[in-house]
């Protein structure tokens, strides 16, 4: 179970972050325009928050590929770039929603 938490970790974490980000923009959708103001921030600091986790992920996974079996440094290296891929990713799905944010 841990192998699979490590190898899924970022990945978790954009998926959370789409969630999220799919909830920020609903509730924003829904609300008088004068009302909005609180959503940008939330947005920044969801984006930034999970950005962080996935970029310590990432960064713990690859100290894992210097020692131990090659079945376990492939492994902490798949994670690390799952991690690092999820990172850019979060990045690239919050840049729609806060540049349309007043």
């Amino acid at each position: 179970m841990k192998a699979w938490l490590q190898l899924l970790g970022g990945l978790i974490v954009w998926a959370v972050h789409f969630a999220g980000v799919y909830l920020i923009a609903s509730l924003a959708d829904i609300a008088p325009p004068q009302a909005r103001g609180p959503y940008g921030p939330v947005l920044v600091v969801l984006t930034l928050a999970c950005v962080a986790v996935a970029v310590v992920l990432a960064i713990r996974a690859w100290r894992g590929t210097r020692d131990g079996e090659p079945v376990d440094r492939f492994r902490a290296r798949l994670a690390a770039l799952g991690s690092a891929v999820a990172a850019v990713a979060i990045v690239w799905q919050s840049a729609p929603a806060l540049a349309g944010f007043d």
